[in-house]
């Protein structure tokens, strides 16, 4: 129900679930954070062919409706399971989050609850005219976690998180860009297009750059990941590093840099 590719440094991450909005059940959950984990290990290995850049899409007309509320109800009737299911949702997503290169949701269709988790776990989100966005915890009886919850003040400030996780607003496509939820916006039929445009920006970066930023901004934002002695090491090596040599040859140049 998770198809991973990886072609020229592109991984692409697509959810085939289509009969159910794909929604998502732990086994999902445990899979996405598999995938992340391995791409993980190979990019900072710097692999041969490892991921560069992350695209996390749907099928065409959906991208994720959420947890699954079947297998949801089923799991109250276990509290093992379903404290071990949370467990795997948390660190999944936290796989997700803390990727050493950027990651994009594509976004066309439904994106509520637990697919909005998974879409604010992504760097960058961009999305069609037919998106649109929810997260009803009231509606359930249910919280958002502390982590989803942290993720969404980040990125809309708090009140306009207050008004998503109390109101349980549904907010169009329009409205999710104007408030800052999403990066680009466009039709249907020029998604794909747009995705190939911004990955083809990141395909072209330097690793080192990209996994470096990234931890910084996580330390800053007190999401986990390295340490500050590890950030600060990073940086004082990114000087004397072979990217650095070859993005200041390049410069000097009049070039495009060609990272490995």
């Amino acid at each position: 129900m998770l198809e991973l590719n990886l072609h020229d440094g592109v991984a692409t991450l697509a959810i085939r679930r289509p009969e159910k909005k794909n929604a998502f059940v732990t086994a999902m959950w445990a899979a996405l954070g598999d995938h992340c984990r391995a791409l993980a290990q190979a990019a900072t290995a710097q692999a041969p062919g490892s991921a560069r850049v992350l695209v996390l899409q749907g099928e065409p007309g959906a991208f994720c409706a959420g947890a699954d509320i079947e297998e949801m109800s089923a799991l109250v009737a276990d509290p093992a399971a379903l404290a071990e299911s949370n467990r795997i949702v948390l660190e999944s997503q936290l796989a997700l989050q803390q990727l050493p290169l950027p990651t994009i949701a594509l976004i066309d269709g439904p994106c509520f609850g637990g697919g909005l988790g998974l879409a604010v776990a992504c760097d960058f989100r961009l999305a069609s005219s037919r998106a649109s966005f929810a997260v009803t915890p009231s509606r359930l009886g249910l919280l958002y976690s502390i982590e989803d919850t942290r993720r969404l003040v980040r990125l809309l400030g708090d009140h306009r998180a207050r008004r998503l996780l109390l109101r349980g607003e549904r907010l169009d496509a329009a409205t999710a860009l104007a408030w800052g939820l999403l990066d680009e916006l466009t039709e249907p039929e020029w998604l794909a297009a747009t995705a190939e445009r911004w990955v083809a920006e990141f395909a072209r970066a330097s690793r080192t750059s990209m996994a470096g930023i990234k931890a910084t901004l996580a330390l800053l934002s007190h999401s986990g990941g390295a340490t500050e002695a590890a950030v600060r090491a990073a940086f004082d090596a990114a000087f004397i590093g072979a990217d650095f040599a070859e993005g200041a040859a390049a410069f000097l140049a009049r070039r495009e840099p060609q990272f490995r």
